[in-house]
């Protein structure tokens, strides 16, 4: 049975306030005394267990809030819509607490047992890199504050943006000092306790964003200089990826990628160990460095698998056409590769395919006895938008209501860990076939994938088109690199923000492929009956005009013009979210405006970012 670390509130209100200003200097409690309080380990650990709550994202904010090519939902983001605004965007008082209270924790952390001093501290660390690395990726440039301000500190409350290269440089620091102060494992719980091979592989995951934002943004307004210097240290798009490569590279070998079988979907773990792993009900502890726990003995439980049914998470045919055939071989060597149905596109895949979206002979995750074949279940419009539906950590059906889930959440895992590597050395122009056996092959040696036997030198044709601004004399290894990412992550909260870094937000605007496109329909379909997964039972019924006779269910009968289109008008790619207004602007989308209010607060020494106009004279 699950045992749990309840996150305990230490906060008893919500703080009512205008300004980040007044988050910055409230004190935490007014009831405590620094000269009292973070003496023994009990008060060190409510504390620092309220930054987990407060700091760390949720299933939901990963797996499917975020702007995305590769998948829609009953929504679209911000981002895609064009309604971020300097007068929308907030920071609440939620926004800049947890920074104040971790710096308060550093600076009156005075517990007599040095060893339990130096495990909150080193957590205590980590967290202010999440924070800031969270505060990076929207806002680029934003002060650093390592020390907490008083509220007759005039100088730093109205202090300007410090440059990204240097908060990116502060991050990588505080991620030095959170490794050498934690430990290995902690007494107890230990995946679900930060750690130094989870301060490792966020300083991987830091660095290669930084480094590769740089490389694919220098000379623009985002980075008007790529190579800067701060104190001793001199940073360049370089400087971070080989602090990237060096980060991951020093995990390499020291774990491995779950392959068990215990759900029993195929007699075969390659055809069934990635979709278990994302529906464990307690956290492995070699793949997974850093997890979320939860539970239903404590009430602790999230709601992902109700989010996906009523979000009708789906892929798009983008995301399919990156899974390689199982020879290893890209589908566009496959004849009529553009016009596969259904059921035909599953064949001869990647088993992540199947074991991600449901494919024919999908097999419910409910089992009562694991010598007992599951159900088949029939693929549903009402979980779907255009026939690939995101099956990826969806549980047994008693998870289905909301918040009733309580699989465990891996926010840091090995593989993504073995990708950032591969990345940072490709990007660099260094990758060896030594580390792609180290790495890529690794991956997809779990799911019985060949392996890359030498560094690609052809860039492939689909991937180059897919993302046009790769560049780098390890063009075509970047290329693989980038599929690989694409399909080995899906849903963990990667593809907005490596699409940002790579200087290709406009993907995440379809207007390129009219909406996001989906199962193929042939013209002869269209007001016909259609078999998807050759069973013997009628799935889908596609009309337009009056509805003829079908024996579809209800709920998959689509009536084009409501919502949905076919790619070439009378049939192609079952398409929706065509009609959107879809914004994008290459010159400011790439990161948030600052809001209005606070560069008013501070007398204008916040700036604003680039392109982004709140009306304001400064």
């Amino acid at each position: 049975m699950k045992k749990i670390i309840i996150p305990i509130a230490i906060m008893t209100a919500a703080l009512a306030l205008s300004s980040c200003e007044d988050f910055l200097t409230k004190a935490p409690e007014t009831t405590l005394s620094p000269g009292t309080y973070f003496s023994s380990e009990p008060e060190l650990d409510l504390w620092v267990n309220k930054l987990y709550n407060d700091i760390l994202p949720t299933p939901g904010t990963l797996a499917e809030l975020q702007a995305d090519d590769n998948g829609s939902s009953s929504s679209l983001s911000a981002i895609q819509k064009g309604t971020r605004t300097p007068s929308s965007t907030s920071w609440s008082a939620d926004t800049w607490k947890p920074l104040r209270n971790i710096n308060y924790l550093l600076e009156n952390n005075k517990c007599a047992d040095a060893n339990v001093k130096a495990r909150y501290d080193g957590a205590a660390y980590f967290f202010r890199a999440w924070f800031y690395f969270d505060m990076l990726r929207q806002y680029g440039d934003i002060p650093w504050y390592d020390h907490v301000i008083g509220s007759t500190d005039t100088e730093d409350l109205n202090k300007p943006r410090d440059p990204r290269g240097y908060v990116a440089l502060m991050i990588l620091q505080d991620l030095d000092k959170a490794y050498e102060l934690l430990p290995a494992k902690w007494p107890s719980n230990p995946v679900y306790h930060v750690s130094r091979d989870a301060a490792l592989a966020l300083k991987s995951r830091v660095a290669l964003f930084e480094g590769t934002f740089r490389k694919y943004h220098a000379g623009t307004a985002f980075v008007p200089v790529d190579e800067q210097t701060f104190g001793e240290v001199t940073i360049s798009s370089d400087y971070f990826l080989r602090q990237a490569a060096d980060a991951a590279g020093r995990l390499l070998g020291t774990r491995k990628l779950y392959t068990g079988n215990v759900r029993g979907f195929s007699t075969n773990a390659a055809e069934a160990s990635y979709r278990e792993y994302f529906i464990l009900e307690d956290a492995e502890t070699d793949e997974t460095i850093f997890s979320r726990r939860y539970s239903v003995d404590v009430l602790v439980r999230h709601g992902i698998q109700f989010d996906f049914k009523n979000h009708r998470q789906s892929a798009s045919a983008r995301l399919v056409n990156h899974y390689l055939q199982s020879d290893g071989t890209p589908i566009q060597e496959r004849a009529g590769w553009e016009s596969l149905s259904y059921y035909d596109v599953f064949q001869n895949r990647d088993p992540r395919m199947a074991q991600t979206l449901h494919g024919p002979g999908f097999l419910k995750a409910d089992i009562d006895d694991v010598t007992k074949l599951h159900e088949k279940e029939q693929l549903s419009w009402e979980r779907t938008f255009n026939g690939y539906r995101i099956i990826k950590y969806i549980s047994d059906t008693s998870h289905e209501t909301a918040t009733t889930s309580t699989t465990d959440y891996p926010l840091i895992r090995y593989a993504e860990v073995l990708l950032n590597y591969a990345e940072a050395k490709a990007e660099l122009g260094e990758l060896t076939a030594e580390d792609l056996a180290a790495t890529v092959n690794v991956i997809r040696a779990r799911v019985g994938m060949p392996g890359l036997t030498a560094v690609p030198t052809t860039p492939d044709a689909l991937m180059t088109q897919y993302y046009p601004h790769a560049k780098g004399a390890q063009k075509a290894a970047i290329l693989e690199i980038r599929r690989e990412r694409a399909v080995e992550l899906i849903c963990e909260g990667f593809r907005q923000w490596d699409l940002l870094r790579w200087g290709e937000g406009a993907l995440l605007t379809p207007k390129a492929t009219a909406g996001f496109q989906g199962i193929y329909i042939a013209e002869n379909e269209v007001g016909t009956d259609i078999d998807l997964d050759r069973d013997g039972t009628m799935d889908l019924y596609v009309y337009s005009g009056a509805k003829g006779t079908t024996a579809a269910p209800s709920t998959n009968q689509i009536q084009l013009g409501s919502g949905y289109t076919l790619s070439n008008g009378t049939y192609g790619y079952l398409t929706y979210w065509a009609a959107e207004d879809y914004v994008w602007d290459e010159g400011r989308d790439y990161l948030w405006p600052i809001p209005a209010d606070q560069r008013k607060l501070t007398d204008f020494a916040l700036t604003q970012n680039p392109g982004w106009d709140d009306g304001l004279s400064q």
